[in-house]
């Protein structure tokens, strides 16, 4: 079983930890954190979910993303959640912020994500799937990717507001501002 804080709709702890699927069917407020590959070419990583996920299996999604543990901290959270889903360990000082995004439109599901960009050139075939959540990973001009979520292709999900602000951070990191 997995333990997770849970959080007031400002995002403040309440002191309280429940079992994560307790704290969806109760609705509770959680932070999650979402973390983006970036290589040298602006591509992004994705990653697609395995056949077994019970939620979205088979779709593409976040390069790597997962709950924040009971008593973890998010960046813990989002170094462990890299080395379960792709098998490699990065320092938190290479984890560039990107925001916290409120997510409220599933109401078993609602979280804080906090979103990283990472830089990072592996190879497809360099990432090892340890946990069986990801079952292949590929890159992805980050351009054609804003491209995929502007027509909603299909197999991919769609985190609008999280898509936006990813684009605009590599928009503004690329001009230097």
């Amino acid at each position: 079983m997995e333990y997770i804080d849970i959080f007031d709709e400002n995002n403040n702890p309440m002191g309280k930890v429940k079992e994560k699927q307790q704290a969806h069917d109760d609705g509770n407020f959680h932070r999650t954190a979402h973390i983006w590959i970036i290589n040298d070419k602006e591509e992004l990583l994705l990653q697609k979910r395995s056949a077994s996920k019970k939620s979205h299996p088979n779709c593409w999604d976040i390069s790597a993303a997962g709950h924040i543990r009971a008593g973890e901290s998010v960046l813990e959270g989002a170094i462990r959640e890299l080395k379960e889903e792709l098998g490699f360990e990065v320092k938190e000082n290479k984890l560039e912020y990107v925001a916290t995004i409120k997510s409220t439109k599933n109401p078993k599901n609602k979280e804080f994500g906090y979103v990283y960009l990472l830089k990072c050139n592996k190879q497809v075939n360099d990432y090892i799937f340890e946990d069986e959540e990801v079952s292949e990973v590929k890159y992805v001009y980050f351009e054609e990717l804003e491209k995929m979520v502007a027509s909603k292709t299909e197999g991919l999900l769609i985190h609008e507001e999280e898509y936006n602000k990813l684009f605009e951070y590599i928009r503004n990191k690329l001009k230097g501002v």
